[in-house]
């Protein structure tokens, strides 16, 4: 028993430490912030820093991991030196124990930076109507498709979410996938029998910019409606 206490109480002070490690990047970005100018913060504005941190939303995702790495590492090395000290019968399930617990730790912090780095989607209204969204009926159901956008950069592209609900509202489906106003790539959502077609002009893309939906959405993309960084 004693050497179960000292566990969860390593495990315990392992994830306030680990908590306080993975807060440096946003308390340094913070700090950088109240060392900048107040005209340059008043000219930039809210919606400017967001666009810039979408921009260089790829560089932030490396950061974080690889102060996460560093955590992990820091995190296991200090757990390893309490499970040094189980039975030999025991070790196997201590170290089982802390290598699932720390899978859950990287998930919820994969999870808060997604989630504080995604864009801002609104002017749904708009987008449905301009993308060909709106009530569609499906083998006897109908299906509404709801787009919502970030409005365009400079160069033109605009993040897109395109999201399906069925007639109890519910939420069956997500996409997401950017649209070039003036580009060559068609814009408006395109209907057939058993799917719907949209059209992703993001870098990078070739022949492959069709991309469908089956419809009526499928089991698969109902549980990656409700299971984070699935969708």
């Amino acid at each position: 028993m004693p050497l179960a206490r000292a566990y969860f109480t390593q495990l315990l002070l392992g994830t306030l430490h680990a908590a306080l490690l993975l807060c440096l990047l946003p308390l340094a970005a913070g700090a950088t912030l109240l060392l900048l100018p107040h005209d340059l913060l008043q000219q930039w504005g809210l919606h400017q820093w967001r666009s810039a941190m979408q921009q260089h939303r790829e560089n932030l995702y490396w950061l974080a991991a690889m102060l996460m790495a560093g955590t992990l590492a820091w995190f296991y090395y200090g757990m390893g030196r309490v499970i040094v000290l189980a039975k030999p019968r025991w070790r196997t399930a201590y170290q089982t124990t802390t290598l699932l617990y720390m899978l859950v730790m990287s998930y919820g912090v994969a999870i808060a930076v997604v989630t504080a780095t995604r864009p801002h989607y609104q002017q749904c209204g708009m987008y449905t109507e301009k993308l060909n969204g709106g009530l569609r009926h499906y083998r006897g159901e109908h299906f509404m498709v709801e787009l919502c956008g970030t409005g365009s950069d400079p160069g033109r592209r605009d993040h897109i979410r395109l999201r399906i609900f069925d007639e109890q509202g519910r939420w069956r489906a997500v996409r997401y996938f950017t649209v070039h106003w003036g580009g060559a790539y068609p814009h408006l959502i395109d209907y057939a029998r058993d799917h719907l077609a949209y059209f992703d002009a993001s870098e990078g893309e070739d022949e492959d910019f069709v991309k469908l939906v089956p419809m009526p959405p499928t089991l698969a993309d109902w549980i990656s409606t409700r299971v984070p960084l699935l969708d």
